[in-house]
């Protein structure tokens, strides 16, 4: 279970990577990248964070067992790049993955 304190954090960096790689990827990526930026989350997590995001109209998810396949709305764009808050969102960039350049 994630934190409730880290929760808007997390699902801005969901919305984050999914910006910079594409807007689509699945829950077991996401949660590989989540790790690079020091979440220590569960794919279960990262896949309950997914469908919080798909109620609020930020992506849609596919269910493509035993994967979630996210794709981003023009919302969570929108979000993303900072030009629409949300209550469970977080504000601001989460930064780059270890290992990525600059």
């Amino acid at each position: 279970m994630i934190p409730p304190v880290i929760l808007p954090i997390v699902r801005r960096a969901i919305l984050d990577l999914l910006d910079a790689i594409g807007g689509e990827q699945s829950d077991d990526t996401l949660q590989l990248q989540l790790l690079q930026l020091g979440h220590r989350v569960a794919r279960r997590d990262v896949a309950e964070q997914m469908r919080w995001l798909a109620e609020h109209g930020l992506i849609e998810i596919e269910d493509l067992s035993p994967y979630l396949v996210a794709r981003m709305l023009p919302d969570g764009v929108d979000a993303a790049a900072g030009r629409l808050t949300l209550d469970g969102i977080g504000r601001h960039k989460t930064g780059k993955p270890v290992g990525t350049a600059s």
